[in-house]
């Protein structure tokens, strides 16, 4: 899979961090959390692909950094990702080819097929998602697969997720890809560290199938140090939670990836 490489700009906050997690998942990004400091003239000369910022947060008036980006880098698109309120204050950058905007809420897939279609040059029809989307349409609940060694985390996150989406469980790696056999998710909960096939395992082999690499796999792990919260990141999953998984964070993420 070709990886391209993007710039990723906006305030540290827990929303940035995990869209960060997300883009990370499907491209190589260079993260700059000071929007007020950006260097312009050093992503000018590595000429990612695509320039995103993120509105969230609000601190700082971005009007310099596009006046700065549309002299020094106007070859790269940027895009925005805000609310219509946050948005609303650069109506005015919009209006010019290379500046293109996502409104939030958005789900974290349709984020990854903008920014896909923009680096592509091809045109995008949807800027947000709403209650009309395909998924609604179809009422159809997304299917999620759990994978860990430990029965009773397996019997807790199923019986928070039962009534809201619909639920496969796995006990091993090795059977995690039995129960994809059998029904493809819609997102994969997976443990970290796990016996015989761990969870670097499985997600290697899930990036390796051409059928499997867009699953989103999100790690569950209980280890909290800086260096496994790296060695995660590395290996690029669509985001992570901490066990015990508290179920506001579950269904957090679940909602950003899935949009429901």
């Amino acid at each position: 899979m070709i990886r391209n490489n993007i710039v990723f700009i906006g305030e540290e906050n827990r929303t940035n961090n995990d869209l960060y997690q997300l883009l990370n998942w499907r491209f190589d990004v260079q993260f700059c959390m000071q929007p007020e400091s950006v260097p312009v003239e050093k992503i000018s000369l590595e000429k990612p692909v695509m320039i995103l910022i993120s509105l969230v947060g609000g601190k700082f008036d971005l009007s310099p950094l596009f006046d700065c980006l549309e002299a020094k880098c106007m070859d790269i698109p940027v895009v925005t990702i805000g609310t219509e309120i946050e948005s609303n204050i650069y109506d005015v950058y919009y209006e010019k080819e290379q500046f293109h905007r996502i409104l939030r809420p958005v789900t974290g897939k349709s984020v990854i097929d903008i920014c896909r279609a923009i680096i592509a040059g091809k045109t995008y029809t949807k800027v947000t998602d709403n209650s009309d989307s395909m998924a609604s349409q179809k009422n159809e609940k997304p299917h999620i697969l759990v994978v860990d060694d430990n029965a009773m985390v397996l019997r807790n996150i199923k019986g928070i997720l039962d009534e809201k989406y619909s639920v496969a469980v796995a006990p091993s790696g090795i059977k995690a890809f039995v129960a994809i056999g059998k029904k493809m998710p819609d997102l994969i909960l997976l443990d970290y560290e796990m016996p015989e096939m761990n969870g670097k395992e499985v997600l290697q082999k899930i990036q390796e199938d051409e059928e499997l690499c867009e699953i989103p796999v999100v790690f569950l792990t209980s280890a909290d140090s800086k260096e496994i919260v790296m060695e995660l990141l590395a290996l690029r999953p669509a985001g992570y939670l901490l066990k015990p998984v508290e179920s506001d964070m579950l269904f957090h993420k679940i909602e950003e990836i899935t949009g429901k």
